[in-house]
């Protein structure tokens, strides 16, 4: 099935012109009246719009027509043997049909599946912080004298930034108390991306309790 614009029907019209001027200029035979003209076919408008039609239907219908054409335009030239007004019936017929063919088929847009709304674009990847800018960070953490001063710069690094747990048991390595170690795990484990390798940090503290207290800071969603 394919989509053909209403320029294909004044194609046709076209062709029912000449083949209806010929006729009109050949005088009828001895005793007959001159034939009534057929009644022109009545042409959609032009415009935009599209229809659905079966190719090799109309195909078939055009050859047929070009076929009657000719063997009438025989007829007029004197090379038809005396049949030249069956064949313009007949040809007016098939154009006829080929003009209802069009007329009645469905809008393109009736069989033309609606598009399907653009995708959204897919999540930004999150990734850990890259390790020229995690080296400035600890930089800036061992500068600092005091574990709340270390803090501060940790949870303003956090803002913008994933980490690893490599990275988070780095960290850890500039807080020399339990408590203050797992205040950090405590800030950054929002934006920790493998939370699977937790345990790795368990080998920072050196309590039970401690460690305890960093499994419940894990388990935390």
């Amino acid at each position: 099935m394919k989509a053909l614009t209403l320029a294909v029907v004044a194609l046709l019209s076209a062709s029912s012109a000449f083949a209806q001027g010929a006729e009109k200029q050949r005088p009828p035979p001895p005793g007959q009246s001159m034939p009534q003209p057929h009644p022109e076919p009545q042409i959609l408008p032009r415009g935009g719009t599209l229809v659905v039609v079966d190719r090799e239907e109309l195909n078939a219908r055009l050859a047929r027509l070009e076929r009657l054409l000719e063997e009438a335009e025989d007829r007029n030239s004197g090379r038809g043997g005396g049949r030249g007004d069956n064949k313009l019936d007949k040809a007016q017929d098939v154009l006829s049909s080929v003009q209802k063919l069009i007329a009645e088929a469905p809008l393109l847009g009736a069989v033309t599946p609606r598009p399907q709304p653009p995708r959204p674009p897919p999540p930004p990847v999150v990734r850990p912080m890259p390790e020229g800018a995690f080296k400035r960070m600890t930089e800036a953490v061992s500068r600092e004298s005091f574990a709340e001063d270390k803090m501060r710069v940790l949870t303003m690094a956090a803002r913008d930034n994933h980490f690893l747990i490599s990275q988070v048991s780095q960290l850890l390595t500039y807080f020399p108390f339990s408590q203050d170690k797992l205040t950090v795990v405590r800030e950054l484990k929002p934006r920790i991306l493998d939370p699977e390798n937790g345990y790795q940090l368990y080998s920072a503290f050196s309590f039970s309790g401690d460690k305890k207290k960093l499994q419940d800071i894990l388990a935390q969603r």
